[in-house]
């Protein structure tokens, strides 16, 4: 890997209006419910690494810890109010339930501003190996699950589910 470093520019927003493009087209959508239901994956750690591959950019191997350490600080509570929102998506009138939804949207966006913060506070370098987006599904036992995450993203390539 090259010790070149890279300077990026990332800020919630900028993650967050990427993940929203990202995840709305239908096969990214489906593949990261894949990952987080099938193989425990994070889905916005993943989006994470995704705008890192399309800005050419890595995590130093070290620093990996780091980043899931972070995670870990909201992961047990997105995860628990995820699993009692669908245990009650049944009972819920949908006002209710669609407002579940809304305050899960705002735990995700949460971890995605611990996510900018840690990676903010690394050294990033440029990437000559392998996609970081790869690396996290093989990772996870769910590497075939790659090839739609290696498409490169496009802002047209989006369509509304």
């Amino acid at each position: 890997m090259s010790i070149e470093r890279v300077h990026l520019s990332l800020t919630l927003e900028r993650l967050w209006q990427f993940s929203l493009q990202y995840y709305s087209v239908r096969e990214v959508k489906e593949a990261c419910l894949s990952l987080q239901n099938h193989y425990h994956g994070n889905v916005n750690l993943l989006l994470l690494l995704k705008w890192l591959d399309e800005q050419g950019a890595t995590i130093a191997a070290q620093d990996w810890a780091q980043v899931e350490e972070c995670l870990s600080r909201s992961e047990i509570l997105l995860s628990s109010f995820r699993e009692l929102r669908r245990k009650c998506k049944r009972s819920l009138p949908d006002t209710l339930y669609r407002e579940a939804l809304q305050f899960e949207l705002q735990l995700e966006k949460q971890q995605q501003s611990d996510l900018v913060d840690c990676i903010n506070g690394l050294t990033l370098l440029n990437a000559d190996d392998e996609p970081l987006t790869l690396r996290y599904c093989r990772q996870l036992d769910g590497e075939h699950l790659y090839s739609v995450f290696s498409q490169p993203f496009s802002d047209n390539a989006t369509e509304t589910l």
